[in-house]
């Protein structure tokens, strides 16, 4: 009884802490590889997957335990350096009602939150924009 009580209480655990993340995961210093998106591309009707690479330009994100992100635009001419806040954690995605979902909120906007142990992506195709992928710096 002891032996199938031990396994129902790792089955539960196990269970009950799947998918979950919590703020730690996303402090620290990330370096963005590339932008992916879908778009139409010049002088065409049809819809295409881009991939644009960003390795070379130094651009990195670091989210500090207090709340901030830093954004610092490497050598990127399109973009400047920048501070937020964020929050991390489940949201709405879309209105209060909706189902919640990882994400990430940077000035209050929503990005979604993936993280495969390489590389953290996050998102903004959900509304038709881009999905930052970043490798840990």
């Amino acid at each position: 009884m002891k032996t199938y009580f031990a396994i129902i209480s790792l089955i539960v655990l196990s269970l009950t802490s799947c998918g979950k993340e919590d703020s730690s995961s996303i402090v620290g210093e990330w370096r963005l590889t590339k932008l992916t998106y879908w778009g139409i591309e010049e002088g065409s009707e049809e819809w295409s997957f881009f991939e644009d690479d960003y390795s070379n330009y130094g651009v990195t994100y670091t989210f500090l335990a207090n709340g901030t992100l830093k954004i610092d635009a490497g050598n990127n001419p399109d973009w400047v350096n920048n501070t937020a806040n964020y929050e991390f954690g489940y949201f709405p995605l879309g209105g209060s009602t909706d189902p919640e979902a990882l994400l990430v909120k940077i000035d209050g906007s929503k990005w979604t939150y993936s993280y495969d142990g390489t590389t953290m992506i996050l998102g903004k195709s959900y509304v038709d924009g881009a999905d930052y992928h970043f490798d840990r710096k």
